[in-house]
């Protein structure tokens, strides 16, 4: 029995291995082993003020830290029983919007890119095609820029808090910013004829596939749980039911399923449940994509990643013109504090995530949980990796490993969140 391994797969957020075990040539078992060390933010926040928490739990990572503390504001909200003004809500949807800009231009052109140009990295990319990169940085700062607007910061956001905002951009900033997101367009959109240019191999999961989905809206802020395979559809506050968690011996992440089968979340079964709701011109880039929905090729999580950069930009811009035209405020709401337990659940950009909180009369959290996209994912990743791993076997050792890696990289993966 031979043992192949990738350490510290590059060009993915957080630290992992792909362990691949060859007997006679064949593939016998194939996992991905997070080697992040536990970090416990769900026992961190036991004890502490309810108000604290969304800046605790941002911490769980860099990369979407907007989206764990708005969703962690959700959930102490619904504990309480807070209910916000229609202009905090769209304060917020720009927020979570805007992590999308900033994480898809990352993963698409820093992590995913160099796969299909065979290059270890960006870097070399910035000298023979120096206009994809820019592209990239174009896309990404506007990301940044409006996180910082809306957040006060580009990481770890501090301006949304339990019931409202304790700070709103100026009217001048918002058209400013506007006009950016419209011109961003074409950039967007030769993402999108970027990535479904390249080839991807001829792949299905096998695992269901999850999603938020309201039908007024492209679900990202709100919502109920959708199974695309399973038909049926449930509020996103009874997750605990419907999903379920378990340790593996391999990683220190959880994996989950859901009706006994691994399931995928994230772009690509957002935009299988959801592509109805997509803006016009987004809607105009996945046909030009012609990938298929319901796609159930997980290589094509990267075209649908850079179909949402054109939703994005383009509902960003509407949604500022609505704030500019709306009356309201996002100061934060009167409440009482008072024994709750609440769930918040949004779509970050790897997949669903959700957040849960018992308080007590006190307002401390007498109780935690978290559940992260690719803690949801690990299952279905493996299962592809062992059905995958076949059909390249006949690849020199090296291509092999690429391919393997490929598969992990469309997925977006985001070990530090799974270890929470």
């Amino acid at each position: 029995m031979a043992l192949l391994t990738v350490e510290h797969v590059a060009r993915i957020e957080g630290h992992g291995t792909i362990s691949v075990e060859v007997e006679n040539g064949e593939v016998r078992d194939i996992t991905m082993d997070v080697v992040e060390p536990a970090r416990f933010f769900e026992s961190m926040v036991v004890g502490r003020r309810f108000d604290e928490v969304p800046l605790i739990t941002s911490r769980i990572c860099g990369i979407c830290s907007p989206n764990h503390a708005l969703t962690s504001v959700k959930a102490v909200e619904a504990a309480l029983g807070i209910e916000v003004s229609e202009r905090t809500t769209l304060m917020r949807k720009l927020l979570v919007y805007a992590s999308y800009l900033q994480n898809h231009a990352t993963h698409l052109y820093v992590f995913a890119a160099p796969d299909f140009v065979g290059l270890p990295s960006v870097f070399p990319l910035a000298e023979t095609h120096p206009e994809v990169v820019e592209r990239a940085l174009r896309i990404k700062k506007l990301g940044n820029d409006l996180t910082a607007l809306v957040g006060g910061r580009p990481v770890h956001p501090v301006t949304a808090v339990i019931g409202g905002f304790t700070k709103e951009p100026d009217p001048w900033q918002l058209g400013i910013f506007a006009d950016m997101l419209r011109e961003v367009a074409t950039d967007v959109a030769e993402t999108v004829s970027l990535f479904s240019a390249f080839p991807v191999p001829d792949f299905s999961t096998t695992g269901d596939m999850l999603a938020l989905r309201d039908d007024k809206d492209y679900a990202i802020f709100d919502g109920e749980t959708v199974s695309l395979e399973g038909g049926w559809r449930r509020p996103a506050a009874e997750y605990r039911e419907f999903i379920r968690e378990e340790i593996v011996a391999h990683s220190n992440a959880k994996h989950s399923t859901v009706d006994g089968r691994t399931f995928m979340v994230g772009s690509l079964p957002r935009l299988n449940i959801s592509s109805d709701l997509l803006t016009p011109r987004a809607k105009d880039c996945l046909r030009a994509a012609r990938i298929g929905i319901a796609s159930r090729n997980t290589f094509h999580n990267n075209v649908c990643q850079a179909v949402e950069l054109v939703d994005a930009s383009e509902r960003c811009a509407g949604y500022i013109e609505d704030l500019l035209d709306m009356g309201g405020d996002t100061t934060p709401v009167p409440y009482a504090i008072r024994a709750g337990d609440g769930v918040g659940a949004s779509e970050a950009p790897r997949g669903t995530l959700y957040h849960s909180y018992s308080i007590d009369d006190d307002g401390l959290v007498s109780d935690g949980d978290v559940i992260t996209p690719t803690a949801q994912n690990l299952a279905n990743l493996e299962a592809d990796m062992r059905a995958f791993a076949p059909t390249v076997t006949d690849l020199p050792r090296e291509e092999f490993l690429l391919a393997i890696e490929q598969l992990v990289r469309a997925y977006d993966p985001c070990l530090s969140c799974s270890v929470h």
